[in-house]
């Protein structure tokens, strides 16, 4: 396929930030794809370029850009990775190259007649380990925010109060139990309403905030209330829900320790802590539990609960790097890795640690950022590799729905 035309421009993100834009076109042929932005990275990520500069970048190589024909995805994937030479990416930009990467998929499938999901898995022929059918798909919705996703409520002149969410895991999730992709996701919509209700009966209407992800953020006593608060719910409601952590550790690391709520922990005093969440709770699945080095620390913990059916998510110890996921593997850090396609900055080179992942009986979580565009790539994404789970933010902002609602279209095959 050879490409005819090429620009990139800024947008905005959902929290207001410069991010690229890429259209890409061939013949009568067009697609667009942008660039999400995290801000809890991990350390080994693609480097992400400044937005300006990523578009002079992109003007010294879009002659070359303009000038072949690219027969596949791996090959337009590699000739990028070949320009920039560097092993983060670090010349190009991995947001550059992404969202490069990504329109040229789009493209491709089009130019071949498929679905986005049915490209994508003509890219890569990737098995999961268990039987899959996209009614399997379990969404993840991250309802209350904490950590670095959170905003300070804003109180009337006058009034005193809490000014910030004191939470220190960064995600509180619920994870629907049903086989239905449909009634999942309308699960999710009706525990967020009472969830609101809830929270603005507990804490008061003007103490009430959304974070980055469109989770609920309040002056919360602590982490283990704010957990006590979802189980109340659905032991309430006797939804089929079950609740998940992204605790993000290397966020509250100090040193060897981590520190929560001001007392310190060392890992050991700190996976006893986990264990007893996860068993009070029945908390089905803990991501980022200990420092993003911590591969040790994650297998401690993996080897306590992963076999009663918990999941033990690696994203800052692997991000999306078949070096960091090898390693995690070999000493049995975990059972299932977070996806997320700007941590490495192509498309090929994701499948490919999704096929490691499999080919290692690991499940696969693919996941939004916290500064999200309207793109629902990763819904195609999701479907398209069989993942276990997809995590999107709260179900209600609409750079967050866009993707809810995509899956769904895709299920329901219209």
């Amino acid at each position: 396929m050879k490409i005819t035309g090429a620009e990139i421009k800024i947008i905005k993100d959902s929290r207001g930030q410069d991010t690229l834009e890429a259209n890409l076109i061939s013949g009568n042929f067009s697609a667009v794809a942008s660039c999400p932005s995290g801000k809890s990275r991990g350390a080994h990520e693609a480097f992400v370029l400044e937005p300006k500069l990523a578009i002079k970048k992109f003007e010294t190589i879009k002659s070359q850009v303009l000038s072949r024909d690219f027969e596949n995805q791996g090959e337009f994937d590699g000739f990028l990775i070949n320009l920039d030479g560097t092993p983060d990416k670090r010349n190009l930009g991995g947001n550059l190259i992404l969202v490069l990467s990504l329109a040229f998929a789009r493209l491709k499938a089009r130019e071949e007649k498929k679905e986005l999901f049915e490209y994508i898995q003509s890219v890569q022929l990737i098995k999961p380990p268990v039987f899959y059918s996209a009614n399997f798909l379990h969404p993840v919705f991250n309802v209350i925010n904490g950590g670095v996703h959170v905003h300070p409520p804003k109180f009337p002149e006058g009034k005193l109060g809490r000014a910030r969410n004191i939470l220190t895991f960064q995600e509180f999730q619920i994870i629907p139990q049903v086989k239905d992709f449909g009634m999942a996701l309308g699960f999710g919509q009706e525990f967020y309403k009472k969830l609101k209700e809830f929270l603005e009966q507990k804490f008061g209407k003007e103490n009430l905030s959304l974070g980055d992800e469109g989770g609920f953020s309040a002056n919360f006593e602590s982490d283990e209330e704010a957990i006590e608060i979802l189980s109340e719910i659905i032991k309430k409601y006797d939804y089929p829900i079950r609740i998940g952590l992204d605790v993000a550790a290397s966020q509250f690391q100090k040193g060897e320790n981590y520190v929560i709520g001001g007392k310190n922990y060392s890992p050991e005093e700190l996976k006893d802590f986990y264990s007893r969440l996860i068993k009070t709770f029945d908390i089905l699945s803990i991501e980022d539990p200990f420092g993003e080095e911590n591969f040790d620390d994650f297998a401690r913990l993996s080897g306590e609960i992963i076999s009663n059916g918990k999941l033990v998510i690696a994203d800052d110890l692997t991000t999306t790097n078949p070096g960091r996921l090898k390693t995690a593997i070999e000493k049995k850090s975990g059972n299932a890795i977070l996806i997320k396609l700007n941590q490495i900055g192509t498309l090929t080179e994701t499948l490919n640690v999704v096929k490691m992942a499999y080919e290692n009986n690991w499940q696969a979580v693919v996941s939004h950022r916290s500064g999200e565009t309207m793109d629902d790539f990763i819904a195609d994404l999701a479907v398209g590799i069989g993942a276990w789970g997809f995590k999107s933010g709260a179900p209600y902002p609409p750079e967050r729905m866009v993707k809810y609602e995509r899956v769904l279209k895709i299920i329901q095959g219209s």
